[in-house]
């Protein structure tokens, strides 16, 4: 797959990016005896695993096995045909998803603590046939926490050289176009560093909007950042200055739920500290959920997440505004906001709803409509119509079955929600080595990329599918690293 190691190359893998693909690149790299320099422009290990919930999946695994589930990597396979409508890149995901229980082996045997309800149908995107999504007890840095145990001893020793705080600032390339290593930037000073081999793991670009919105339709522009600021589509651009090919499928299937930041304008609110639980299967819904008309656009319980993001998409500025009035929030058992560490009350949940600028709050519908920006009558007439439903036990307008109660008591409250992006879908295409092609769809020589930079498209198609973000990262560096480090020229079976 790459030039034979030697004395003439600083190292014999550079590994741009310490999120979950790059360090599990170089743990399989360094494993198998290659000398591999591992750098991120941050500083610290993990990229979005800070945030990530760190969901992965995997078929045929010993936890299954535990709880008597019998599954596989084939129904694996034709379930996340099923929920990405046919749309994957089927070669790069079967060769994933074929070596996913492994990774989960993995991870368990190395001491990951994994939430005791896992494996499990996770309901936030359409589910599973068959249990098979893990998750740690402390999410995405459960994960991180075993990924830096299992790295540590190899820089102890020397086989990784870690540089944080050292962006890369360009490829260097042969007269030939061959990659033969990249510039880094530390303390004030450009330095290269040479190797055989140069895999890109540096994430996705969803906090350059410029970028992110070359792949979005325009009507999808003002989709919120949901992600780190880190992730600015830097590995992306030095793929592209050196001819390479990128995806563009056009796919785009928004994050619901996320709070716009008051104090960010055009990113969300940090889901580790708040988001809003629109899921039926986690809580009961006492609102209605309107756009900036003040129309109702979809039915509030239904048991299909996708059916909701689609129909997103649809309103002006994929805006919605969750209303409801004080006795509804009282009477929820499950908050309507809520956090991974589950730490939202009811009365945590009351106090945010009278002074958080999160929440819009009035003593009328139509005081409430005016300061959403909605038309006073259209609200007026929505909510007329939804306390007729409740009071007929039947929602005729969009067939809700959930109608807990009558939305009529002040003060009435909004929270607004605008559709948002966490990670890339588009990306840069390689082949089954995970060679980085050129618009030419030849493969441009010493350059490989694994992660969140090929496009969450390439393993979910044009929807969310449980664990297939994180767990091809890892799967797929492991799978890589080693395969650089043995330097054969084998394709992947």
């Amino acid at each position: 797959m790459t030039a034979p190691r030697g004395a003439d190359h600083d190292v014999d893998v550079i590994v741009v990016g310490a999120g979950a693909a790059g360090l599990c690149t170089a743990i399989a790299a360094a494993e198998a005896g290659a000398r591999v320099a591992l750098l991120d422009k941050r500083g610290r290990l993990g990229g979005m695993l800070h945030i990530a919930n760190g969901e992965f999946s995997g078929a045929g695994t010993r936890r299954q096995a535990a709880r008597g589930i019998d599954d596989d990597p084939r129904r694996h396979f034709e379930d996340v045909l099923r929920l990405s409508h046919g749309q994957v890149d089927r070669e790069l995901a079967w060769l994933s998803i074929s070596r996913q229980g492994q990774t989960v082996d993995w991870l368990d045997a190395a001491g990951l603590d994994f939430h005791p309800d896992s494996p499990g149908l996770v309901h936030g995107h359409e589910v599973y046939s068959t249990p098979r999504t893990y998750w740690g007890r402390r999410f995405g840095l459960s994960v991180l926490r075993v990924l830096a145990e299992q790295l540590q001893p190899f820089v102890d020793r020397g086989r990784v050289t870690l540089h944080l705080d050292t962006p890369v600032t360009g490829l260097i390339r042969a007269e030939d176009g061959r990659v033969l290593g990249v510039t880094a930037a530390r303390k004030g000073t450009r330095a290269p560093v040479t190797a055989p081999a140069v895999v890109l793991a540096t994430g996705g670009y969803d906090a350059d909007v410029q970028i992110r919105n070359r792949f979005l339709a325009p009507e999808h522009a003002r989709v919120l950042i949901g992600c780190l600021e880190h992730a600015t589509g830097d590995g992306l651009v030095m793929a592209q200055e050196a001819g390479a090919a990128v995806t563009r499928r056009g796919f785009f299937l928004p994050i619901m739920g996320l709070i716009p930041d008051p104090d960010r304008p055009g990113y969300a609110v940090d889901y580790r500290q708040a988001f809003l639980e629109l899921a039926p299967a986690y809580r009961t819904p006492h609102e209605i959920w309107v756009n900036n008309r003040g129309d109702r656009f979809v039915a509030e319980d239904g048991d299909s997440p996708e059916l909701r993001e689609r129909a997103l998409l649809r309103q002006p500025g994929v805006t919605m505004h969750v209303v409801f009035d004080r006795a509804g929030a009282q009477a929820a058992e499950v908050p309507l906001i809520r956090n991974g560490a589950g730490d939202w009350t009811r009365e945590a949940f009351l106090r945010t709803c009278d002074a958080s600028p999160w929440v819009t709050r009035a003593d009328t519908v139509e005081g409430l409509a005016t300061r959403l920006g909605a038309d006073p009558g259209t609200l007026r007439t929505t909510l007329d119509a939804y306390n007729a439903a409740v009071d007929a036990g039947h929602d005729e307008a969009f067939g809700r079955t959930v109608l807990p109660g009558r939305i009529e008591r002040p003060p009435f409250y909004a929270v607004t929600s605008v559709a948002a992006s966490i990670l890339s879908r588009d990306g840069l295409h390689v082949d089954t080595n995970l060679a980085v092609l050129d618009t030419a769809g030849r493969v441009i020589p010493g350059l490989y990329a694994v992660g969140e930079i090929l496009g969450n498209n390439a393993f979910a198609g044009d929807s969310y599918v449980g664990g297939m973000s994180v767990t091809p990262a890892m799967t797929l560096g492991r799978l890589l690293g080693g395969r650089l480090a043995r330097c054969d020229d084998r394709s992947p079976s």
